[in-house]
């Protein structure tokens, strides 16, 4: 063999290495975008649970926020109603007159 035949040779294997590389790189790239594109998906639906999750915390609490207000309205509305009918049952009870007492039929049907 003469040294033109091994050159050439020599070139030809460089070549098909090379080329043999780059199919190969290509390949691994390939897979390595598929799996970030399949990572990129994964943590976009976590993202998305994540904000639906923090959405339906929010509505859950101003609907605790709600009940709490209407639950101190109604205290505060039923303080004021035994604030305002004890003086009377007081005075009722000084006057000789026993709210508490069972009332005739026909004092009902008065009163209706």
């Amino acid at each position: 063999m003469n040294a033109l035949t091994v050159t050439t040779l020599m070139i030809m294997a460089a070549v098909v290495a090379w080329g043999l590389t780059m199919v190969r790189t290509f390949a691994s790239l390939s897979r390595v975008r598929a799996e970030m594109a399949r990572r990129e998906a994964a943590m976009r639906r976590e993202i998305q649970h994540a904000r639906d999750e923090v959405a339906r915390a929010r509505s859950h609490a101003a609907q605790v926020a709600r009940d709490a207000a209407t639950w101190a309205e109604g205290r505060r509305q039923g303080r004021d109603d035994v604030i305002s009918v004890v003086p009377l049952l007081i005075a009722a009870r000084e006057g000789g007159e026993d709210p508490c007492r069972p009332h005739a039929p026909q004092e009902v049907a008065e009163h209706a």
